[in-house]
């Protein structure tokens, strides 16, 4: 096929979104549309004494400063946290809810205090001005070790020593027996810094209230419609079919999209108590304050070692800061979500870890690309490096040791997930060899006789994606043959309007320019999960294969009956129904099998087996140069074997890959989320918070070894974040290699880099 599973189809929406034809939710205006600007808490930790609006209510275009009593009005319930874990000690944690506007008191700079709405945005932005708040300042902290000592400030009343939970995973007598029993016992420190996702596209919301019929429409760049509109029902007190979410094309989310936000809710609440459209955008530096931010861990980790440089145990401590409130997601991410993965590919018969989410005076903190993986892939792979340092051993080989032989799959690991298929040493092996790893040497005495320091890093990843519930599609043939998708997930720039198009095309055996896919619209899609966490080929595409073979089935079986031969006799190839000597093309087949008012449709569904994922894995490689006299890393070449299971489009895999891999060397390298002692977030816009640029990333080298899932219909594995994963601890190690220290931690800027030379030099 040439537009079916496996070509390299370039993205069929690139057309409309490189001639300015897509629709962003910017795009959008209404009638009578107002606007919303958000008045945020100036300080990380304070109590609001009293509001003067005197001033500003005198601006020409104000509509209304609304405030938590007119949220109170009309009974919109605090946000929660969607998932909630069991303390070690068996008790529930504490559910510490979320308020909409602050009442009293603000707990973070960026915290929402008014939502100001006016015919304009300059109008809404000058009222803001012209407010002025009272409040009385109290320390805040922001540090998550120092966030824990005894006597420090409390950023929530309702628990003690700002512990939001306190939960264990594995077996923690017989790991600590492991270890202790280990001939060599290798230990680590690492910090794993905060970032700000910054998709291109901000968030923006358009709130509509129906007053006739008591309905609310959100329009929203998102990650899915329908948990939001779940969410949205819960926090209005509404049935589900009051409540409405649309989201046209979305400019990039890496997770901070699927989520709820206090702006959502106030978009809503300020159309019905204004009685129009209100329309809120936030702008780059907004976003730096009120985006759920991403990682933020500090771990301690402790890997023992038998004399054959086998790993017997693994223990692993973790302070994972939340910031202020609970993210939807927040508690998941360290926990289960991440680990779960801590024993990456290698075989380690028992494993213990202990996480403890932690309160600051901080943004919210949760999923972001790769959510919990990449921070379980840095601390593995981390350690191996540095016990292969400290043995004295390759770390190719220390990795040929350990790696999951795939004789041993189905493996279960010592932390609870089964890894269903994958060659890890193959992709170990490919890597090596493509990265000529074994004639490094040589290139580093090149190097150093031009004054730089040369390094090479290598890091294996395995994550656990492609879960969680079900996903809806429905395939539909209209009178004149064309084909419509409706999915229940969202595309965030993946080319999920290609790929679809792809598992279509091939199961209809018709051209990809008849498909069009139909995404983001909580009226005309029934249900969904959205995108999140790799799963929408894996899920979302098992959902559309099982509808597409439906429709075939259900067009056979009709035309059976309507003939009234034998439903074994009716065959199908490249878009024609035949029988006997009859046969149908699509367009014929919808004109005489479909009813007056609808198109010829199926619909199915497809849910992951409870506790299955996909399991993506494979090896980086990555070689740079750090120059001497200023502490600049240069990345020389990147290789990366892959192993993603069954590939529908290698272009667009390559791409996702791609993107990944400068996200993780954007965390190795340059992005770091600052705050200062007194909350400020001082890395605040894209002037203080350095992203990678095209000139600071190679041309990757990428290849994959197809070892196909059997978790799923597809046989497909996740991609989205795997680049995200295993690209941190791969640049990592290439700076420890190059400067010949045991660790350093992210981001390994020039000035933290150039100290370290210079003090080895002393």
């Amino acid at each position: 096929m040439k537009f079916g599973i496996g070509q390299s189809v370039t993205r069929i929406e690139d057309k409309r979104l490189l001639t300015g034809n897509g629709i962003y939710n910017d795009d959008i205006f209404f009638e009578n549309q107002s606007y919303m600007y958000v008045l945020r808490s100036p300080h990380a930790n304070a109590k609001i004494l009293d509001i003067e609006l005197s001033e500003a209510l005198k601006t020409s275009g104000l509509i209304k400063i609304i405030n938590w009593e007119d949220i109170k009005r009309l009974s919109i319930n605090n946000m929660k946290t969607t998932f909630l874990v069991k303390n070690r000690d068996g008790n529930e944690m504490i559910d510490t809810p979320r308020h909409i506007l602050a009442k009293h008191y603000v707990r973070y700079v960026g915290d929402p205090i008014l939502a100001i709405i006016a015919d304009s945005l300059d109008i809404a932005e000058q009222v803001a001005e012209k407010i002025i708040i009272n409040y009385e300042e109290y320390d805040s902290v922001t540090d998550i070790s120092k966030a824990i000592q005894k006597n420090i400030i409390s950023v929530r009343n309702e628990v003690s020593n700002n512990v939001c939970f306190d939960w264990e995973l594995g077996d923690k007598k017989n790991t600590l027996k492991d270890i202790n029993s280990s001939k060599f016992k290798i230990n680590i420190e690492l910090i794993n810094n905060r970032l700000v996702p910054n998709p291109m596209e901000c968030r923006s919301t358009i709130g509509v209230y129906d007053d006739k019929n008591d309905e609310y429409t959100l329009h929203c760049s998102s990650q899915g419609v329908h948990s939001l509109k779940r969410k949205l029902s819960s926090i209005f007190n509404k049935n589900e079919d009051k409540i409405h979410v649309i989201t046209k094309d979305v400019g990039g989310g890496f997770g901070m999209k699927i989520f709820n936000y206090p702006e959502y809710i106030l978009s809503l609440a300020a159309s019905n108590i204004v009685k129009r459209p209100v329309k809120w955008k936030a702008s780059r530096t907004e976003s730096f304050l009120s985006d759920i931010h991403g990682r933020d861990h500090f771990s301690k980790a402790t890997l023992g070692i038998d004399e054959n440089y086998k790993f017997k145990a693994l223990l692993v401590e973790t302070l994972a800061n939340m910031g202020a409130y609970m993210s939807d997601f927040a508690v998941f991410i360290p926990t289960y979500a991440g680990t779960g993965m801590l024993t990456g590919c290698y075989d380690i018969k028992k494993a213990y870890a202990n996480v403890r989410g932690i309160y600051t005076n901080t943004g919210p903190t949760d999923a972001y690309r790769g959510a919990g993986r990449p921070e379980a892939a840095y601390l593995i792979e981390r350690l191996v490096d540095k016990a292969a340092k400290e043995l004295k051993i390759s770390p190719v080989k220390i990795r040929e040791i350990n790696l999951i032989d795939k004789s041993q799959i189905p493996y279960t690991t010592a932390l609870g997930h089964t890894y269903d298929s994958g060659d890890f040493k193959k992709n170990l092996k490919d890597a090596v060899s493509v990265s000529l790893f074994n004639e490094f040497n040589k290139r580093r005495e090149v190097s150093l006789k031009k004054g730089y320091l040369r390094g090479i890093g290598i890091s294996t990843y395995i994550e656990a994606c492609g879960g969680g519930g079900p996903e809806f599609a429905k395939v539909s043939i209209g009178k004149n043959g064309n084909i419509t998708v409706k999915i229940g997930t969202q595309s965030n720039g993946q080319g999920h309007e290609t790929s679809y198009g792809q598992i279509v095309s091939e199961i209809l055996g018709v051209d990809i320019s008849l498909i069009q896919v139909v995404q983001g619209n909580s009226k005309e899609i029934e249900k969904g999960s959205g995108t999140g966490g790799s799963r929408s080929t894996p899920v979302g595409g098992s959902a559309l294969k099982v509808a597409t073979e439906n429709l075939i089935k259900k067009i056979k079986t009709t035309l059976s009956e309507s003939f009234q031969i034998n439903p074994s006799l009716v065959g199908y190839k490249e878009g024609i129904f035949y029988f006997n000597n009859k046969s149908f093309t699509l367009a014929e087949i919808s004109n005489l099998l479909s009813s007056d008012n609808g198109s010829l449709e199926e619909g199915g569904t497809w849910t992951p087996a409870q506790g299955t994922f996909t399991y993506p894995n494979g090896t980086h490689v990555c070689e740079l140069e750090i120059n001497k006299e200023t502490g600049k890393v240069n990345i020389l070449a990147y290789h990366v074997v892959d192993d993603f299971g069954k590939v529908i489009n290698p272009l667009l895999l390559e791409g996702q890959v791609h993107g990944g891999i400068v996200q993780g060397i954007g965390q190795a390298l340059f992005e770091e989320t600052l705050y200062d002692e007194n909350g400020q977030l001082i890395s605040g816009s894209l002037m203080d918070y350095a992203i990678p640029r095209a000139s600071d990333v190679p041309n990757f080298n990428f290849s994959y070894n197809e070892i196909l899932c059997k978790n799923n219909l597809l046989g497909v594995k996740g991609a989205g974040e795997a680049g995200a994963i295993g690209a941190p601890p791969a640049v990592i190690n290439a700076v420890c290699n190059a400067l010949s220290i045991n660790h350093v931690d992210m981001p390994a800027k020039p000035e933290k880099l150039w100290k370290i030379i210079n003090e080895k030099k002393d």
